[in-house]
């Protein structure tokens, strides 16, 4: 099989990669001008791996490159003239590896494509690559990674809600009484505020990109750390979202003001809550918006007629209370002479 090794924000969108996204229920976190944007003026650089029999796109691995910054800097890495790690992730993705094969690629072959992918980062970075570390790493996809020489950690996992209720009142009637009374009296008590303005849609014409990114920006530097650095997503990247039909963003404002917004990328079995952010209590947010967008999303996917939701890593012992089931997720970190 072929590889190529692609820039999303430098080399144009491969031959039948869109073709490959939509058939493989891949959601707009994987679409190429996304994927682009998402690293726009950031620390974090994309890199692409694709891989093809023949014309056929079959596979697929998606990371960002990171150099030793200085705190706060945003200048992107510099392969060759610094170390660089191989961050196996992409930005906004949160429920597992972010590696894709088509069905019909064997485990050992997707074991190979990935030894593959290393040895051609490896000589794309130069002598400045360090390592790889493979982040979100689910159970079945952990031997695929996994061997002599690497570091593997338990990481924080994912959560995810099958939908065994045809009805918002049947889940919230099959969780624990405090969380159940909780969100009913939560519910009520945003219907009934007239101050607090609610919006959802696709194509969303009436939100600033701009004050997207910098909500999100605040947000994200509460939750980064040493071990999971996260750049923010630029004004960019939410403009490229806002645009599409497969993504719904749902906004709160109270008097002009945006307190809180979430992204939804649409999937017609899988649904992903994306990113969240939103002001704090002492910054004039309200803390009852964060379960409030749970049941909107909750309800959504329910009338949709979506097998489950996804909603990604963080705040695990809430999302346990809302009926989640957790999907425990490992951490590889695999140093340079042990990859390829």
């Amino acid at each position: 099989m072929h590889l190529e090794l692609l820039d999303p924000c430098r080399d144009p969108e491969p031959p039948g990669w869109e073709d490959f996204r939509q058939a493989e229920g891949l959601t707009a976190v994987w679409a190429y001008d996304v994927i682009a944007a998402s690293s726009e003026g950031s620390w974090a650089r994309p890199l692409l791996a694709v891989f093809r029999d023949g014309p056929r796109v079959v596979g697929t691995v998606g990371a960002v490159c990171v150099g030793l910054r200085l705190p706060n800097s945003t200048r992107p890495p510099r392969p060759r003239r610094e170390p660089i790690l191989l961050d196996v992730r992409l930005p906004a993705h949160s429920n597992g590896p972010t590696w894709h094969f088509a069905e019909d690629v064997t485990p050992e072959t997707r074991a190979r494509l990935l030894r593959q992918f290393e040895r051609a980062a490896r000589q794309h970075l130069g002598w400045g690559l360090v390592g790889a570390l493979y982040r979100m790493v689910t159970g079945p996809s952990l031997p695929l990674v996994a061997r002599r020489g690497a570091l593997t950690r338990e990481s924080p996992g994912s959560a995810v809600l099958p939908l065994r209720w045809s009805t918002v009142e049947e889940w919230l009637a099959s969780l624990g009484k405090n969380r159940r009374k909780s969100l009913r009296r939560q519910i009520a008590a945003i219907s009934a505020d007239t101050d607090l303005t609610i919006h959802e849609g696709r194509g969303r014409t009436d939100l600033d990109p701009v004050e997207l990114a910098e909500l999100n920006r605040r947000h994200t530097a509460r939750l980064a750390s040493r071990l999971d650095p996260r750049a923010p997503l630029p004004a960019s990247y939410f403009a490229s979202l806002l645009r599409r039909d497969d993504v719904r963003v749902i906004s709160y404002r109270e008097g002009g003001r945006l307190l809180a917004f979430t992204i939804v990328y649409e999937h017609p079995t899988s649904p992903v809550s994306g990113p969240w952010a939103a002001l704090r209590p002492e910054e004039g947010g309200r803390k009852d918006l964060y379960f409030e967008t749970h049941v909107r999303i909750v309800r959504q996917a329910m009338e949709a007629g979506v097998k489950q939701v996804l909603f990604g890593r963080g705040r695990l012992e809430i999302k346990r209370s809302f009926g989640f089931e957790y999907v425990p997720m490992s951490l590889v970190a695999v140093p340079r002479w042990a990859m390829g």
